[in-house]
């Protein structure tokens, strides 16, 4: 059996991270069918005696791969065939794939894939290519050709969970729900496609609510633009994303929605057919992600909150037309005056808002609703009992409710309200961490307490949006380029003033439209155990260094600010301290066409109990003040499976 060793380019490493995503495994498996021109596409789950999934079998009926194409199409990983291109082989169907490293992702499924491919060769003559790959060596593959065992061409492969990796986000509704927004566009518009995914189709036609194409005009500040953004509202389900793509077919790049809506499952779509293959690489840099493609980013979700704040408007107006039609809806008839119009205008505004809070069962609905109307027409000015009894506010709150609610929503309130608490939590659970004479001891710097603070960046500042963890010092040039705007190919490798390679614990970065400069900060972490001392201020001092050295630095623009953070200093280190400014041990003079280089050491104390009294006026006004332990509970909870597994056993044995 002929093996082949692949050939890489640059985007492998960034590529391969996905492989701990099974499920965006399959969706690649499946665009590579689709690609190939499948039109009857099956995902199966293989089982073990144990009823654990064994093996993933991805089966289609394209025109497969001949024996000749084998070297062509698997010999390289990045920039393979479809980059070139633009429709599939047979010219049937724009293609989605061009980075020639789907077949990878594979290994997020098993240890071992088998493709079986049957195709036509040069003489017309339809073969069995059978080609293997193993995770242990990714860049080699195996294959062989034989005669077919019919005419019928198509591709099956195979992925081996030899290892038994768990494969359960495959088995929940949440990869089905995944896979039919991810392939709606291409179901939607091509008739003859059939997926299926355990045996049912994924049939998105059948799970939409709502299908809105609107046209979106932007501008990046010498042209203006237009795009599609086409949302699609499920009816059930949790899932919300973005997809971007050229063309109506291909949405190559997908990101979680979340944050734009959080109340709707949607999926939306944007379409524009200025968007390259090198605007793709940067859109997921957001809003700095430089024009045309930040622009793009921001238009596209300024869209979509409008029309799920137009949708909840519409939500709203349902939900009385449905009291009205049932009959809960306390008033009769057409209001005659003017005053019982507006009445009625402002009761449906204040009972739409309550919804969630109000009972789905006929007779409760009917006199929560009537004590609103007596309330609102009787008492305006404290509109009052009925909210109190709905969701236990104070007298004193109540009078600000009504008016709040015409700016926002309830769940928006209860979120905000959330946040602030649970940061304070946060705080509490971090200061037991540190400080606690006997959980201390078992923190460790990288494998718990660096992983927790990359879920609470905030603690550092609320302005850093980019953020890079334990990562090189050539990737802090990487992002730096990339806030600047320049090409970050062909980046030569950076060593640290003493000529060694260094890896920095979390790297965040922003940029500051209004000045166009950029800021980074730096923040090197110290378990608690760790006091320190003059070694560690020297590592701190060399990265800084190296920044005000580096010519990949060289930019009078950047700012960067070196945070060395331990729960005790040593007296050597408070001794190099700069009176009066923070804990800031460098500071030297900026030179012209170098960056503005800072660095400071901080007490684990001192940054808690900053954040702390930012917290404080928010959180007094929530009377909320959770005690260490309540804290910690918290920290327990949100991260358990970051810290040591003596403190889950400690939790589980508390809570029984």
């Amino acid at each position: 059996m002929p093996e082949m060793v692949l050939a890489t380019s640059d985007d492998l490493v960034a590529r391969l991270a996905h492989e701990g995503d099974p499920v965006r495994a399959v969706v690649e498996l499946v665009w590579n069918a689709i690609d190939a021109e499948g039109t009857q596409i099956f995902v199966s789950l293989e089982r073990s005696a144990t009823d654990a999934i064994a093996a993933v079998r991805v089966v289609d009926n394209g025109h497969g791969v001949a024996a000749e194409e084998v070297e062509h199409t698997f010999g390289r990983i990045g920039n393979s065939w479809k980059k070139a291109a633009q429709r599939s082989k047979n010219n049937k169907r724009q293609l989605h794939g061009k980075l020639g490293e789907g077949r990878l992702r594979a290994f997020a499924l098993g240890s071992h894939v088998v493709w079986e491919s049957c195709a036509a060769n040069t003489a017309g003559v339809v073969q069995l290519v059978t080609i293997s790959g193993d995770r242990k060596d990714r860049h080699r593959v195996r294959w062989d050709v034989a005669p077919a065992p019919g005419d019928e061409s198509g591709t099956t492969v195979t992925v081996f969970n030899e290892q038994q990796r768990s494969l359960g986000a495959l088995e929940n509704d949440v990869a089905t729900t995944t896979l039919r927004s991810h392939f709606a566009p291409v179901l939607l518009n091509e008739q003859d496609l059939v997926i299926k995914y355990e045996g049912d189709a994924l049939e998105p036609q059948k799970e939409i609510l709502r299908d809105t194409p609107i046209p979106v005009e932007f501008s990046d500040g010498s042209a203006t633009h237009h795009c599609q953004v086409r949302i699609i509202e499920w009816r059930s389900g949790k899932h919300r994303a973005l997809y971007f793509g050229p063309d109506e077919h291909r949405f190559v790049y997908e990101e979680p929605g979340s944050d734009v809506e959080a109340q709707f499952p949607y999926s939306a779509y944007i379409t524009w057919e200025g968007l390259t293959s090198e605007h793709l690489e940067v859109i997921g840099l957001g809003d700095m992600a430089g024009s045309p493609v930040s622009d793009l980013w921001k238009a596209a979700r300024q869209a979509i909150r409008e029309h799920f704040n137009t949708r909840r408007r519409e939500r709203r107006r349902e939900q009385v037309d449905q009291w009205k039609s049932t009959g809960v809806y306390p008033y009769k008839g057409t209001p005659k005056t003017e005053p019982e119009r507006i009445e009625r205008v402002v009761f449906d505004v204040v009972s739409g808002t309550l919804v969630p809070h109000i009972s789905k069962r006929k007779d409760n609905a009917r006199l929560t609703l009537a004590l609103l109307r007596d309330a609102l027409r009787h008492d305006p000015d404290k509109l009052t009992t009925i909210i109190h009894e709905l969701v236990a506010l104070k007298p004193e709150d109540r009078d600000a409710l009504t008016g709040l609610l015409s700016e926002t929503t309830m769940s928006a309130i209860i979120r905000s309200a959330n946040l602030v608490t649970n940061r304070h939590k946060f705080l509490a659970g971090l200061e037991h961490l540190l400080f606690d004479p006997q959980d201390s001891s078992e923190v460790g710097e990288r494998d718990h307490l660096h992983k927790i603070l990359e879920r609470e960046l905030w603690i550092f500042g609320e302005g850093y949006h980019l953020m890079s963890s334990e990562r090189g010092l050539t990737e802090l040039v990487r992002t730096h380029l990339r806030l600047e705007g320049l090409p970050v190919r062909g980046v030569e490798p950076v060593r640290r003033w003493s000529g060694k390679t260094g890896r920095v614990d979390l790297h965040l970065a922003t940029r500051y439209r209004e000045h166009d400069r950029v800021r980074h900060l730096v923040v090197e972490l110290k378990a608690p155990d760790v006091m320190i001392r003059r070694g560690e201020l020297d590592q701190v001092e060399d990265y800084a260094n190296t920044v005000l050295a580096n010519p990949a630095f060289a930019t009078e623009k950047a700012e960067w600010d070196f945070v060395l953070v331990g729960t005790d200093l040593h007296e050597l280190v408070e001794n190099r301290l700069k009176p009066g400014d923070m804990g800031c041990f460098l500071d030297p003079e900026q030179k012209p066409g170098r960056p503005k280089v800072r660095a400071y050491v901080r007490r684990w104390r001192d940054l808690i109990d900053e954040n702390n009294r930012r917290l404080e006026f928010v959180t007094k006004a929530l009377e909320h003040d959770p005690s260490i332990s309540e804290g910690f509970d918290h920290v327990k909870r949100e991260y358990a499976d970051l810290l040591p597994s003596s403190f889950a056993q400690d939790g589980d044995a508390n809570a029984g």
